[in-house]
């Protein structure tokens, strides 16, 4: 018991510490990007960006808080180390998320042909679609394979593997930008090299749950590590 209680206090430490580094890490990358942006490509440019990021972020209200349901409701079955109903929850919980990135990716397809017509008229219609499909990508893989892992990975007490995932690449894609951006690279390359940066991010929380959980084909869940 002693040595749950330390586990549990060490647990939330990490995930306190990461938290705050990630918080900071954001403020920081937050000021230094928009600016590099703005002063290289210009207002326009940077209004278009700020205007596909707001479209995109739309998305994330039909969650409608099953991010959070999903969450609570394996507090239980995994303080009760009950696997079966772990194994329900989580899967119903993939397939709820992969349904939304499927869904996304028909409003991207829908933003693509569409949103270029309204848009700033001084971009070419090709300069305004590419610009969103390169900056869609890692939302879709965020959902098609990253929020169920990051949820349960929080529920399970470590989002401190998230915050970190998060840090490294906010501090990898504000250097990549800024490099890219001094050697004259457009927009385009920026922001896909960003999102394939962000990929990372889902990539690592699979990875991770698929080392220290197993997942068989039964849906059933059985712990490797403790």
């Amino acid at each position: 018991m002693n040595g749950w209680k330390k586990m549990r206090k060490k647990k939330l430490a990490y995930n306190t510490i990461s938290s705050l580094i990630l918080q900071i890490t954001t403020i920081i990358c937050g000021f230094i990007l928009p600016k590099l942006i703005l002063s290289n490509f210009g207002s326009d440019v940077n209004g278009l960006v700020n205007s596909i990021t707001q479209f995109l972020q739309i998305f994330a209200f039909l969650d409608m808080g099953v991010g959070a349901v999903f969450q609570s409701s394996l507090y239980k079955p995994l303080a009760d180390n009950d696997l079966i109903k772990l194994s329900e929850i989580y899967v119903s919980g993939q397939k709820f998320f992969t349904r939304l990135a499927e869904i996304l990716l028909g409003y991207v397809i829908i933003l693509i042909v569409s949103y270029p017509f309204f848009a700033n008229q001084d971009f070419e219609f090709i300069y305004t679609a590419t610009l969103i499909a390169a900056m869609s990508i890692s939302s879709f893989a965020q959902y098609y394979f990253g929020m169920s892992n990051g949820l349960f990975l929080t529920a399970d007490q470590r989002g401190y593997i998230q915050y970190n995932t998060q840090i490294i690449t906010l501090i990898l894609n504000t250097v990549s930008s800024y490099f890219l951006i001094k050697i004259g690279a457009s927009i385009h390359v920026v922001k896909l090299v960003t999102s394939f940066i962000y990929l990372a991010r889902p990539l690592a929380l699979k990875i991770y749950v698929n080392k220290n959980y197993s997942i068989n084909k039964k849906n059933r869940i059985y712990w490797r590590t403790n």
